[in-house]
């Protein structure tokens, strides 16, 4: 069972924060809700927004056997702390649709506003592609919806639902806190991996296959990869290094010391965070050619098919335009961090901030 409560600003800047009960500077007034037992996005906009912040979540995670069960429990929970806080605004999270109905119902019986910022895969995913009418319903009622690409901005305005664009905000890196140089002699690449079900991963080993002055750097919890992919990691070329789950300044000192960053997808809509990451460090990105990544890493990224051919294309493009990507990268991590800042004073000034 999860049902924690963290003050935000403790929080830190990357994923898997720590809760804490301590609630002495998070703002009385506004609540951040979501029904996991972690969620990065939430848990950044509410350290920047000072509230506080409940993960809500009981049984097991991302089995949908248990909704039926789990959910009555969460409603309960949700309604016992709103009752017992009170807040004025409540910032919730979307999918499941679910809590943001609960967040509406105690709205509408006390006079609370609520913001609702959906994931994209609650849009056009097969598993809440039936919620899609109750969605729309919700989403008219809220004080603002929250998304982080324009063309579901303009689904939401379709509805007659007032939406704004804010991706994941860039991260702080721990620059103090990084270690290790990238080395000249060779050509490092990091590949933020997670094993997840989106993510390519024996094309990337045949890439390296094809690549053998490349070294390629993998991340992800060894412990997730299912028996084909740890098979594969069994023959995997002498050039891939998996490096197993990395916390905090391991991580950012991985990316740091590599000289481009690799994330792929097969999810045409998911904005990748690792992306983000790459972007902060100044690295270039060697994305997936996909409509959310394209859109917005549109300087200091190679795009590229999730292939092996494509992938080690890929990688030498980004060899011999190096110089010119860092700087697309820096051109465009001052855009992104001039428009996200304008964009969330608009929702701070809203949630009365």
């Amino acid at each position: 069972m999860t049902a924690t409560n963290s003050n935000s600003n403790s929080a830190p800047a990357v994923a898997n924060s720590s809760d804490s009960s301590s609630q002495s500077s998070s703002r009385r007034d506004l609540v951040a809700i979501v029904w996991a037992p972690e969620e990065v996005r939430t848990e950044l906009f509410a350290r920047r927004l000072n509230a506080t912040l409940h993960h809500i979540h009981f049984l097991e995670y991302k089995r949908p056997l248990y909704a039926p069960f789990k959910y009555p429990m969460q409603w309960l929970k949700t309604w016992q702390i709103l009752f017992k806080e009170r807040p004025n605004y409540i910032y919730i999270t979307n999918p499941p649709v679910f809590a943001a109905l609960c967040v509406y119902l105690f709205c509408a019986m006390t006079g609370a506003k609520f913001v609702m910022d959906t994931h994209p895969p609650s849009l056009y995913s097969k598993k809440w592609g039936w919620s899609l009418p109750l969605q729309r319903w919700i989403a008219k009622r809220a004080l603002m919806n929250i998304t982080d690409q324009e063309r579901f901005q303009r689904m939401f305005e379709e509805w007659g639902a007032k939406c704004m664009v804010l991706e994941k905000p860039p991260k702080d890196a721990p620059f103090s806190q990084l270690t290790g140089v990238v080395d000249a002699g060779k050509f490092e690449v990091a590949v933020v991996n997670t094993f997840a079900e989106d993510e390519p991963f024996q094309p990337i080993l045949d890439a390296a296959n094809l690549l053998p002055d490349v070294e390629f750097h993998i991340t992800g919890n060894l412990a997730k990869a299912n028996a084909e992919q740890k098979a594969a990691m069994a023959t995997a070329p002498a050039n891939c290094h998996f490096t197993g789950y990395l916390l905090g300044d391991q991580y950012w000192s991985l990316l740091h010391r590599s000289r481009a960053v690799m994330v792929l997808t097969t999810f045409p809509y998911s904005l990748l965070g690792g992306g983000q990451d790459a972007m902060v460090l100044n690295k270039p990105a060697i994305l997936s050619d996909q409509p959310a990544l394209t859109d917005y890493f549109n300087k200091g990224a190679v795009f590229v098919e999730n292939t092996a051919e494509g992938i080690a294309k890929g990688v030498q493009e980004v060899q011999q335009r190096e110089q010119e990507l860092i700087r697309g990268t820096q051109q465009l991590l001052e855009d992104r961090q001039q428009k996200w800042d304008t964009n969330f004073r608009n929702l701070t000034t809203l949630v009365g901030g």
